[in-house]
């Protein structure tokens, strides 16, 4: 995906920004807001789109990115967390942007920082210093509109700081407790403080509760309010090892617009549904804004064809006699729900046998039993591994909640490289596949090896032995 020497120099500029920035999360917007003042205020100069939520939101906003792009618009996509490089987190007219503009940001937002008094007492934290140079970034790409995903939170996200056209928010779920609230009715709030007075407001989830929490903040602040879900809905999903299909069905209360054989790169049941929404967001803003009225269904069927979301229920197949590997980003309930739905389709269709094997890593501050309990389901061996930092829930004490609910437990790997490796020799149908989730941080690590060395994990059974007690042959 990266150039080796670029993603060197990006790796430098990670590692001074967390240098430079202040350690962890300290939700509020006064520090980006001074250090934006600063900065002569870039974040007006821009039109955005704010898309915020627990799930889903990642691959909303992509759709969105790409559709404005098959229209005709100098998009921004401003997303996180990362996967490989700090790169990815900015593209600009589909491309992400050289070291030289992002160091030159980098630049300009330690001077600003360093000349405020304030600023040097508190500094701003990673996210902030991220989303400031992003924004300085966008507004000097002259950019039509900017698609900005929330980091986890809402009206105190740094992403809030925006001037937006319209507030999407996904489905939202239990995350992130001890930042955004111990319910679900707290996170929620949360996310729809960032409504602004007058901004058009979009919401995909179904619990009754939030949905009337959600049209009461519009009123209040005379919003135009968009329940996504009564506007349009998918139809005839089908779930491939190359993508989705599905047909688009507005309803009354949407267009009534009826868009048959829609195709998606993207592999999921929920991806025809957050697909389904981010059609429904332009639609809706196309009705209301000039500047979207060049999308129609020609501009749709093609933006759909080229959105790209990585990490995200993606396939790679190591070669030789290697079963296929799915990456998934699932890390709370919700997410590996819709995940598991989606392997039950693929292998109800006959595009996989199963799942011969897992493999596993999770942070500490995520709810491990319902996430063990959806694994479970496979009754399939997980191989229980870690990621580097102090977050990461260590590979023995994992194996041990696992073992602790009837799990089968295939062991406890320091490395998820070893983990994968034993995970691939371990399944005999190759039919079945391998999945790897539960982090976006194990999803990084092995994208990495992958690109790294594709053939790193192709097994050839008949030379098992040639390296070492795994059984898998390592390409040097």
């Amino acid at each position: 995906m990266f150039d080796a020497g670029e993603r060197a120099l990006f790796e430098e500029l990670t590692e001074e920004l967390m240098d430079f920035s202040s350690v962890g999360i300290r939700p509020g917007l006064e520090r980006v807001s001074r250090l934006l003042y600063r900065l002569g205020s870039p974040e007006l100069s821009f039109e955005s789109i704010q898309v915020l939520g627990t799930n889903g939101k990642g691959s909303t906003a992509a759709t969105i990115e790409s559709i404005c792009s098959e229209a005709g618009m100098r998009v921004a996509l401003y997303t996180s967390p990362h996967l490989v490089s700090l790169q990815e987190r900015l593209c600009v007219g589909r491309s992400f942007l050289p070291i030289e503009l992002w160091r030159g940001a980098f630049e300009r937002v330690k001077e600003a920082v360093l000349a405020d008094e304030a600023l040097r007492a508190g500094r701003p934290t990673f996210f902030e210093t991220l989303t400031a140079m992003a924004f300085l970034m966008i507004a000097e790409a002259s950019c039509d509109v900017a698609v900005l995903e929330a980091g986890m939170g809402g009206r105190c996200d740094a992403t809030s700081a925006c001037r937006a056209l319209a507030t999407v928010v996904t489905p939202i779920g239990i995350d992130h407790r001890e930042y955004l609230g111990d319910t679900l009715a707290a996170i929620a709030s949360e996310k729809f403080s960032a409504i602004r007075p007058g901004t058009p407001a979009f919401y995909s989830g179904d619990d009754a509760s939030l949905r009337e929490a959600f049209t009461m903040r519009c009123r209040s602040f005379r919003s135009p309010c968009f329940l996504l879900n009564e506007l349009a809905h998918p139809e005839d999903i089908r779930c491939f090892l190359d993508g989705t299909s599905f047909s688009y069905v507005g309803t009354s209360q949407g267009t009534g617009l009826f868009l048959p054989r829609l195709s998606s790169p993207l592999i999921g049941l929920h991806q025809a549904h957050n697909q389904t929404k981010a059609i429904s967001v332009l639609l809706a803003l196309r009705e209301r804004t000039p500047l979207f009225r060049a999308i129609g269904e020609a501009k749709i069927r093609t933006g759909l064809a080229k959105t790209r979301w990585p990490g995200r229920c993606e396939v790679f197949r190591p070669g030789g006699d290697s079963p296929a590997v799915i990456l998934d980003g699932a890390h709370n309930e919700d997410a590996l729900e819709a995940l598991m739905s989606t392997l039950f389709a693929l292998s109800e269709s006959g595009a996989i046998g199963g799942v011969g094997a897992v493999v596993f890593a999770v942070m500490r501050d995520k709810e491990l039993e319902p996430l063990i309990a959806l694994l479970g389901s496979w009754a399939a061996p997980v191989f229980c591994t870690q990621v580097a930092g102090e977050r990461s829930m260590r590979a023995e004490e994992l194996a041990a909640a696992f073992r602790a609910h009837g799990v089968p437990v295939a062991g406890a790997f320091d490395s998820p490289d070893d983990a994968l490796a034993a995970a691939l020799f371990s399944v005999a149908n190759p039919s079945e596949i391998v999945l790897c989730c539960g982090s976006l941080f194990l999803v990084g690590h092995l994208i990495r090896t992958f690109e790294r060395n594709p053939c790193r994990y192709a097994r050839r059974r008949e030379n098992k032995d040639v390296e070492g007690s795994l059984g898998v042959y390592l390409s040097p």
